[in-house]
């Protein structure tokens, strides 16, 4: 097996982190993710649990159910208590119905019964590309159920899991750096894309916005969690366990999309695997189409990622001049054109 154990290795496979890409991000709420969070309705959690395991939950509700007390601290009501080690970062990704990017927000959080409260450290919103991939506010699908044979080993031998598996066309990511610095990162595809390779789960790398925070991450300490949701289903799954990165050719062959091959695959041998209901997507009405925001009430993302590279505090002359040349009218047109040509 063809692993990638370092930095280095890392970036010859997919490119180092640009600078405009890494100014996207904040250290606190302005006022274009206060609207995302008023307009959102649901939302996947990843946090460390008090065995020290990787975890993912999902809580929603109606618009606005995340309410912005400051701009660093967000409370937002979950459909029960979850075993949260508070010493460990938590990370959060938010979606806003019909719309096709995210809002990551990664901090620190405590739990008061059923209330989460969260302390942001960083925020930033998260291009479309998983989720037009996977075509995750669309109708479902119908796609054919895994074979139910008695070969797949572990927690796979579940011919409901399995089944799951074979129609997922969407997961969200959880993974933590060194530091205990959660991140929640969203990947998707056709139905179908995951793969078994032997005990572990792959998961293709596409292309998105090239931070490659779980990659990072996961070379820094490989305790990670993945969420897989199937549009129209009121179930989630949820794997947890220690992640690894591979190169394998084969692998990689198999897991190709309109003749391109993903440069690497993330793997996640599993602790455990959890198929159960999901409150959070019933009361957030996530699968119903009549629940989309109207594209009027919708920000143009175009101005949000400007002003946020505009916002961001970093200095240096590489900065310096991603400010001065970043226009909203040159990024609409290149979001338009990414999301067009790029996905693969």
């Amino acid at each position: 097996m063809a692993r990638i154990h370092s930095v280095e290795e890392l970036e010859r496979t997919v490119g180092s982190r640009p600078v405009g890409v890494m100014m996207k991000s904040l250290d606190a709420l302005d006022e274009h993710c206060v609207r995302l969070l008023g307009i959102s309705s649901f939302a996947t959690i990843g946090f460390i649990d008090e065995e020290g395991r990787a975890r993912v939950t999902t809580a929603g509700g109606a618009s606005g159910f995340a309410r912005v007390e400051d701009p660093t601290h967000v409370r937002l009501e979950l459909p029960g208590p979850i075993p949260l080690d508070p010493t460990v970062g938590c990370g959060l990704l938010f979606f806003v119905p019909g719309l096709g990017e995210t809002l990551r927000l990664n901090g620190r959080a405590t739990l008061e019964g059923h209330t989460l409260h969260v302390t942001v450290e960083e925020t930033f919103v998260h291009c479309a590309k998983a989720l037009l991939r996977s075509a995750f506010w669309k109708p479902p699908v119908a796609v054919a159920p895994a074979q139910s044979g008695n070969g797949a080993p572990g927690p796979w031998s579940d011919p409901a899991v399995r089944d799951w598996l074979s129609r997922t066309p969407f997961v969200v990511v959880a993974s933590w750096d060194a530091q205990g610095n959660a991140d929640m990162s969203p990947k998707g595809d056709p139905a179908g894309f995951l793969r078994l390779d032997g005990t572990r789960l792959a998961v293709a790398d596409r292309p998105g916005n090239r931070r490659t925070d779980t990659f990072h991450n996961v070379l820094e300490q490989p305790r990670a969690a993945l969420l897989a949701l199937i549009p129209g289903e009121p179930r989630e799954l949820e794997v947890s366990g220690v992640a690894s990165l591979t190169t394998e050719p084969s692998l990689l062959a198999s897991m190709a999309v309109a003749d391109k091959v993903p440069k690497l695959a993330l793997l996640l041998d599993p602790h455990e695997v959890r198929l159960r209901a999901s409150p959070a997507i019933a009361d957030a009405g996530l699968w119903d189409g009549t629940r989309h925001v109207p594209a009027e009430q919708l920000p143009k993302m175009a101005d949000v990622f400007i002003d946020h590279v505009r916002r961001n505090p970093q200095r240096g002359v590489a900065a310096a001049a991603v400010r001065a040349l970043a226009s909203k009218r040159v990024m609409d047109w290149a979001l338009t054109q990414d999301y067009k040509k790029n996905l693969y």
